[in-house]
């Protein structure tokens, strides 16, 4: 594919999920390929957890990222004031840690690289180096444009190291006895070992700021409810993560993403809108992003239609999630959203596996709103007609 006036076949701008699974499995199907990750910090992936459900992807997809994979579990839990329940869909995790040693295995990288420019087919970092590609991947993460139609999921989690063993056998994916803090609110717990968890406090906010203080001390307030003294702690990580309520949130009111599609950049990961737009989570769409970029040729008048076509399914496809975060930041007070949540995991399992995995059935659509609704009919109504949104194709 290489063409003698470019430096690379493909530069990655960005060293997270997305782009290092891309170069990943760029470099694992066609090895000849010169591939370049530019990355700002030493480490790629920075210091993030992402986890998924096995059903969230086809075989063929989660065969990309099972090398990837630092656990497994055969199921989770949910906790709510009225409500508990166990689920046996097996949940996994990849850290940062083995994404950054797989990688860097294969792929060549660059630390330390702040960027100013990024073109179709050419990088400039900011002491004027330049690097030129037949592909320009841009992977730097999200960039609000329309923020009044944003809410946001923040979170901090600390990885401890416990004196006593926890007891867990499985992720607590929501455990929302907690006060609410003013947003839907929940820690989210995840057993490496016996003795060590992650767990974050995470909120459904209006604001995305993130005052780190407080969530630390009130992890600790929850381990020491929870009867788990911390004897250290190994890592700490911080998030705050769009949740739109519009497709507007990415794209114009004409219904072209403002940024990538008019600098002729192809975007991959949160920066392209590829995530989930409810939970937040990005694995699952990073792989299939993956999957189906790896099929084609490795040229620019190919890649780029293909994730433009990639977009507007996913913002298309996406609809019903949106309409379900208005009314969680719409519809209900700040105090009261996680009884939307409460309400939902009361639905068959299959419902929330295909929830999880973006890919509703419509009559999924009808039995969430059947029987007595989490918020008022009235409140649902507003949700439905607020900001009314088109997606072009």
């Amino acid at each position: 594919m290489s063409e003698s006036h470019f430096d690379y076949d493909c530069v990655f701008v960005g060293g997270g999920l997305a782009n290092s699974l891309l170069a990943y499995g760029y470099k694992q199907k066609f090895p000849r390929l010169k591939i370049l990750i530019l990355e700002k910090n030493n480490h790629l992936g920075g210091n993030h957890t992402w986890s998924f459900h096995k059903t969230d992807l086809t075989r063929q997809e989660f065969e990309l990222i099972e090398p990837f994979v630092s656990k497994k579990w055969e199921g989770y839990s949910v906790q709510f004031p009225k409500y508990k329940r166990e689920l046996n869909t097996p949940y996994l995790s990849v850290r940062a840690e083995e994404l950054n040693e797989k990688v860097k295995e294969w792929v060549a990288v660059e630390f330390g690289v702040d960027i100013v420019e990024v073109a179709p087919h050419k990088v400039i970092g900011k002491e004027g180096k330049q690097w030129s590609a037949q592909l320009v991947f841009d992977g730097r993460g999200f960039v609000p444009h329309n923020e009044e139609k944003v809410g946001y999921q923040k979170f901090v989690g600390l990885e401890v190291e416990l004196e006593k063993p926890h007891g867990l056998t499985r992720p607590i994916l929501m455990d929302v006895i907690c006060s609410q803090k003013e947003s839907f609110r929940f820690f989210y717990s995840l057993p490496w070992d016996e003795r060590r968890l992650l767990i974050e406090d995470t909120r459904y906010a209006d604001t995305g700021e993130v005052n780190v203080e407080e969530f630390r001390d009130e992890i600790k307030r929850y381990c020491e409810q929870k009867g788990w003294k911390i004897l250290k702690i190994n890592r700490e990580e911080v998030g705050s993560l769009p949740i739109p309520l519009s497709s507007q949130y990415l794209f114009s009111n004409k219904g072209f993403p403002e940024e990538w599609i008019q600098n002729w950049v192809p975007c991959v990961g949160v920066r392209g809108g590829f995530f989930h737009s409810t939970t937040g989570y990005s694995l699952p769409d990073a792989v299939r992003v993956v999957y189906r970029l790896i099929q084609l040729e490795q040229k620019y008048e190919v890649v780029f239609p293909a994730l433009v076509k990639m977009a507007y399914s996913t913002a298309r496809r996406q609809w019903f999630f949106r309409l379900l975060n208005r009314m969680l930041f719409v519809g209900s007070s700040p105090n009261q959203r996680y009884r939307i949540l409460e309400f939902f995991y009361r639905m068959p399992k299959g419902l929330i596996n295909r929830f999880y995995s973006g890919h509703l059935w419509p009559v999924d659509y009808l039995r969430m709103f059947i029987g007595r609704p989490p918020i008022k009919i009235k409140d649902a109504l507003n949700c439905i007609s607020y900001n009314r949104e088109r997606v072009n194709a």
